[in-house]
């Protein structure tokens, strides 16, 4: 028989998972805006913030009276922290959807040119672990998560990988600097967002297993 904080908690991670699917909206959108050169989805996903950073405040707010009024402890207490620790993760997923969506508005004012392909690829990885982080909060697959984080190490490397080649290609001429530029800052948030996922993933990863992978407390040591 469930527990009224049993269903408390059962309507949180509800309102976690369409908080995160919200999220996954807005980075789906800025994604397409930017292959699509699409400044009328751009403006979509600037507009449509305000709903993330509501739900943000509102799921707070709704997790600060679980704890107040049902005092859980052990796992129930390591879930509603956990997925308090993910809002703040999931908004800022928001916040650099409308970064990249702010990008091309600028874009847009010029002619099309041809997108890096290193920029596709690290925009598809943004997309899969987004919808990897999802699932391994839903199912708290712990380890999912440490799969996510380890791939998040992929991001960085295109990351890395882009920025080099704009900067070449601005020291070759200096037409294409703008475009260089604002590629470069969407490149920096998708590796954002794959960071974000990463730190979902860590959360799930307490929230399953009582260990802060953050800072690696409570695992087996390496030495010896």
């Amino acid at each position: 028989m469930e527990t009224p904080l049993d269903n408390a908690i059962h309507s949180l991670k509800v309102d976690v998972l369409h908080m995160m699917h919200l999220a996954q909206d807005a980075v789906k959108k800025a994604v397409a805006s930017l292959l699509e050169h699409n400044a009328a989805k751009a403006r979509e996903v600037i507009d449509a913030d305000r709903e993330i950073n509501e739900y943000e405040c509102r799921v707070d707010s709704e997790s600060l009276k679980i704890l107040a009024l049902h005092h859980p402890v052990a796992k129930d207490l390591r879930f509603i922290v956990g997925s308090m620790r993910m809002l703040v993760n999931i908004e800022r997923l928001g916040d650099e959807a409308v970064n990249i969506a702010e990008r091309v508005l600028v874009l847009t004012t010029e002619p099309r040119q041809p997108m890096h392909d290193d920029l596709r690829r690290l925009a598809d990885l943004a997309m899969e672990l987004m919808r990897a982080c999802i699932n391994c909060y839903m199912d708290l697959d712990a380890e999912a998560a440490v799969a996510i984080i380890e791939q998040n190490a992929a991001a960085l490397d295109l990351n890395v990988r882009i920025f080099r080649e704009v900067t070449s290609e601005m020291i070759r001429e200096s037409r294409p600097v703008e475009r260089a530029v604002q590629q470069s800052f969407v490149a920096h948030s998708l590796k954002r967002i794959c960071d974000q996922c990463a730190n979902i993933a860590e959360s799930t990863i307490f929230i399953r297993k009582a260990i802060d992978y953050k800072h690696k407390c409570g695992l087996p040591s390496q030495d010896g």
